[in-house]
């Protein structure tokens, strides 16, 4: 029986697109296993198909390609789904390259194990110019449990997911994380909530390069409040007043262990100290959202 693997990949403004295309189209499956690609443009001005011409101009890929107008990621990748057609999709970001056998590894994973996702590893690469405190912290660092290892959250950097378990069947990405990011950890737990089995695998591999302009202690604490915020959003909307105050207790209280060890090991470096300040800013975004404080934007 034969099986077709759908990638989809979300781009907006991003010339390494024709890297990841490049990456698509050197990718080795065995014998009864196919794969097409579905692209979705959240450029309005579609300036990402210079990039899906030239791949098909000198590729054999199958290719669809479409411009959803609205800056929303989540509807970026509703359309990436609405328009795939196999029986498994694969999730891919558009500043990542993939290994030969990333669909391969990915599938195998999947029948091995007999999983309804597999989550595939990231590696980040650091520019030249990267500052030595992000170095030796390793911020952008993905670290994956060995293969096999069950899991209840995923992303969308390099992930299988078997058609039947999505939680929608064209749309299952929320929309109201469409700016502040979030929505691939809400779109996994689903999955997981509705008795999906989600597994790791190490041995397939993306490579991304981080992008200048995240190289920075701004973006950093941004990202940290936003992922105090999302995860708040996804797993304390229905809570008991008697657990929220749990919650709210509990993140205080590390905001504020949180604050002190960074202060105390600012002596030591950027890299040691800058860790808790970012675990004492994710918890003030929990605080922030049952203020109901505007959210952190990441994709605005």
């Amino acid at each position: 029986m034969n099986t077709t693997i759908t990638v989809c990949l979300c781009t907006y403004k991003r010339e390494h697109l024709k890297l990841t295309l490049a990456s698509l189209a050197a990718q080795q499956l065995p014998e009864g296993v196919s794969f097409n690609v579905s692209i979705v443009d959240n450029d309005k001005d579609g300036s990402g198909k210079v990039w899906v011409d030239q791949c098909r101009a000198e590729t054999n890929l199958q290719l669809h390609y479409q411009i959803q107008s609205e800056k929303n990621i989540s509807v970026a990748r509703n359309a990436t789904v609405a328009a795939a057609d196999g029986d498994w999709l694969a999730f891919l970001d558009d500043d990542e390259i993939a290994e030969p056998d990333w669909l391969a590894q990915l599938l195998d994973c999947a029948q091995q194990y007999q999983a309804d996702v597999v989550q595939g590893a990231l590696k980040v690469n650091y520019p030249d110019h990267t500052p030595d405190w992000i170095l030796a912290g390793d911020y952008f660092g993905k670290h994956l449990p060995p293969t096999g290892t069950q899991r209840q959250v995923g992303s969308t950097c390099n992930a299988l997911v078997k058609r039947s378990a999505l939680p929608h069947p064209t749309e299952p990405f929320d929309k109201q994380f469409g700016i502040t990011g979030g929505g691939d950890t809400h779109f996994f737990s689903r999955i997981h909530q509705a008795g999906g089995l989600m597994v790791s695998c190490c041995e397939a591999v993306v490579s991304e390069t981080v992008e200048d302009n995240r190289l920075n202690e701004s973006y950093l604490r941004r990202r940290a409040l936003r992922v105090g915020e999302t995860y708040s959003v996804i797993f304390f909307q229905e809570i008991s007043s008697l657990r929220k105050l749990l919650v709210i207790s509990k993140a205080s209280a590390l905001i504020l262990v949180g604050g002190l060890v960074s202060l105390i090991l600012s002596p030591t470096g950027k890299q040691y100290s800058l860790f808790y300040k970012l675990k004492m800013l994710q918890n003030w975004g929990k605080l922030r959202y049952f203020m109901s404080l505007n959210p952190v934007e990441i994709y605005k």
